[in-house]
């Protein structure tokens, strides 16, 4: 009778084992990490990606009497009573309103051409909050930035535009400094 010598594997089919554990391991974890990647790019271009939507005229502004420049302003003086307007359910996106103490200074420094055809429009989404949060990140780096709307469709967009520029190089130079400095890849120079 042939003598079995136990039970168990040979060394070459040990190592075998091994071998093919090990390089399926490999396989797998290459895998994953190619799939996780392209997940990570897929959602980075989802909440990147901004539509280019053309933009109407811009909203008037609420306040009926203009405001004053600050330095008009006596420093003993009360400043007047305004209505603060109540929160709602939904949030809407706010018109044009007056901008704040620091950035009316600022703008007092380096004035914005106003009154021109163009304008360039930074991002474009169906977020109310991203708008009117980059609108106000915007504002507070001493931007002329007003959030809008546009409807196209059953689809409502919310948009940020920066500046006014009576001539199309000036909006275009706007344009490159914020793709370059804020980041915006979604900003283009649009006619008004």
């Amino acid at each position: 009778m042939a003598e079995r010598r136990g039970a168990g594997l040979t060394f070459g089919q040990l190592i075998t084992l091994t071998f093919g554990f090990l390089l399926a391991s490999v396989v797998i974890f290459v895998f994953g990490l190619w799939v996780g990647r392209d997940l990570a790019e897929q959602r980075g271009r989802r909440g990147s990606e901004a539509a280019r939507v053309p933009i109407g005229a811009p909203p008037e502004p609420i306040a009926a009497a203009p405001a004053a420049p600050v330095a008009a302003v006596p420093p003993a003086a009360p400043a007047p009573a305004t209505a603060v307007p109540t929160a709602t359910a939904a949030p809407r996106l706010p018109t044009a309103t007056a901008p704040p103490l620091a950035t009316a200074t600022r703008r007092a420094v380096s004035p914005t051409p106003a009154g021109g055809n163009w304008t360039v429009q930074a991002y474009a989404t169906s977020d109310t909050m991203r708008a009117i949060m980059l609108a106000r990140t915007l504002r507070s780096k001493g931007y002329d930035a007003t959030p809008g709307t546009k409807k196209i469709g059953s689809v409502t967009w919310y948009t940020v535009r920066v500046g006014r520029f009576r001539d199309r190089a000036a909006a275009k130079a706007l344009e490159n400094k914020l793709r370059s400095e804020e980041g915006l890849e979604a900003a283009s120079v649009v006619a008004q």
